[in-house]
Formats: C-alpha cells, sequence, structure tokens
C-alpha cells in the first residue's frame, strides 16, 4: 500500500466513522418527538413521553367555599415561594389600564402549591370513599363526586393499593380567583372573589 494509499484509506475510514457517530446522534434526537397521546378517558389522558408514559387527571376541587381561611392560611404560608413571586400577571397598573378592560388581573392567578396531598377519610358520614385535599397542614376541600364519579373512583383505587410497583403519584394544586384589580373606565379598581382550586394527579409508569 502506498502513502497515498494509506493516507485516503485513513481519511475514508474517518470519513466513515464520523458518518456513523452522526448517524447515531441523529437517531439519538430523532427518537424523542416530543408527548404523545395513547389514550384517553371520560377524566385522563395518557401519553408517552421521555421519561415514562404519564397519565394526567384534572378536576376542579369541590367544597373550596367552606375552606378559604385554610387557603387564605396556605398562601400566607407559600407566597415567598417561586410560584408566587409574580403578582397580578407581572403587571403594572398602568399596563392593567392599557391593555385591560373590565377583565380583573388576579393576584395570583395560576399560581402552583408546592406541598400538595390527597388522603382517604373512611369514616366521613357523607362518603366511606371520600377523598380530602391538603396543602401543607390545611384541608381545603375534597375531590368532587358529582360529575367526576369515575375519576373519583378510580384515585379512590390507586390510593388504596391499585398502585403498580412500576407507578409513582404525583398531585399539584393551582389557584384561581381572589385578590384582583380590574380597570373600570380608566382607573384602577380592587376586589376580591372567593378562592378556588384546580387539582391534577399525575401518575407516571416507567418505561419497560
Amino acid at each position: 500500500m502506498g502513502i497515498f494509499d494509506f493516507l485516503f484509506k485513513n481519511k475514508s475510514d474517518k470519513s466513515e466513522k464520523e458518518k456513523h457517530q452522526t448517524n447515531i446522534t441523529t437517531e439519538i434526537k430523532e427518537e424523542y418527538k416530543g408527548p404523545v397521546s395513547i389514550a384517553e378517558t371520560s377524566y385522563s389522558v395518557t401519553k408517552r413521553e421521555k421519561y415514562g408514559i404519564f397519565e394526567y387527571i384534572d378536576f376542579k376541587i369541590a367544597g373550596t367555599s367552606f375552606y378559604q381561611k385554610a387557603i387564605k392560611k396556605a398562601i400566607q404560608q407559600e407566597k415567598d415561594s417561586i410560584f408566587f413571586d409574580e403578582k397580578f400577571e407581572g403587571m403594572t397598573n398602568k399596563e392593567i389600564l392599557e391593555d385591560t378592560y373590565d377583565e380583573p388581573i388576579f393576584e395570583y392567578a395560576g399560581a402552583l402549591f408546592s406541598n400538595c396531598s390527597l388522603q382517604l377519610e373512611p369514616d366521613n358520614e357523607y362518603d366511606s370513599k371520600a377523598i380530602a385535599v391538603y396543602i401543607d397542614s390545611y384541608m381545603v376541600g375534597h375531590v368532587p363526586k358529582k360529575g367526576f364519579l369515575e375519576g373519583k373512583e378510580y384515585i379512590y383505587n390507586l390510593l388504596n393499593g391499585a398502585l403498580k410497583d412500576n407507578q409513582e403519584l404525583n398531585f399539584s394544586i393551582s389557584l384561581r380567583g381572589g385578590k384582583y384589580k380590574i380597570n373600570r373606565d380608566g382607573k384602577i379598581d380592587t376586589g376580591e372573589s372567593d378562592y378556588k382550586l384546580d387539582g391534577q394527579v399525575t401518575i407516571k409508569t416507567e418505561h419497560n
């Protein structure tokens, strides 16, 4: 083999090696193309994602009107967290006057609480399968029964031992309502409505 043949072969081998590595990198990049919906029920959506299969169950937490004091205490406890750091959607009074009209801009719209849990209430006199909702140590409502019976039964069974070894259940709560500012005829007015809460149960199943 001449020197030119040798150099050409090395260059060719290097080129093939780089091409192979590029193909592998491309395959890895193309392997995950974002969440893909794979199932849907009346109460949940299941998606195949990069780190597992995720089932999302969304619902409006019931009974919050009876727990306004507890919700306000939970807000006070969490208002310094990163999830509560942006007030009134980050808008100044001037921006509210310029960009909105007769539309309430809430103090903590969509803020997420950091420590949420679901607890079974077998001694509940109204519903032996009741599921209480907590933020930190504050009870703030229940998983709804009306219009959500199948979803509630499913969550109840998961909490009661139906969760598999390769599954993990997480629960989060976001905030609606409360204190707000509003542009009324070119002036900033303030007000307050009842706080409401939205719950989301997420069940992660590890990929096989």
